[in-house]
């Protein structure tokens, strides 16, 4: 896997490397949910709250994997 910089070059630009591949993060924070199921922010928390959506804490921060969010 490439590093996050070694993606440019010494101008800032992205290389064009057939090798790349883009990352897709397993765990969804509340905006990304809310942004992907067309949600405000209550409706999150209410499904969170019912166990319809679920979900975990990381201190503070709230995360929900991606396969969770897919398969509503």
């Amino acid at each position: 896997m490439m590093r996050f910089d070694e993606r440019y070059d010494e101008f800032g630009y992205e290389r064009d490397d057939d090798d790349y591949e883009e990352q897709i993060n397993e765990f969804l924070t509340p905006r990304e949910v809310m942004e992907l199921l067309a949600i405000g922010r209550n409706t999150f928390y209410k499904m969170v709250q019912s166990g319809q959506l679920p979900a975990f804490r990381i201190g503070r921060q709230w995360r929900v994997r991606r396969a969770d969010v897919l398969s509503l």
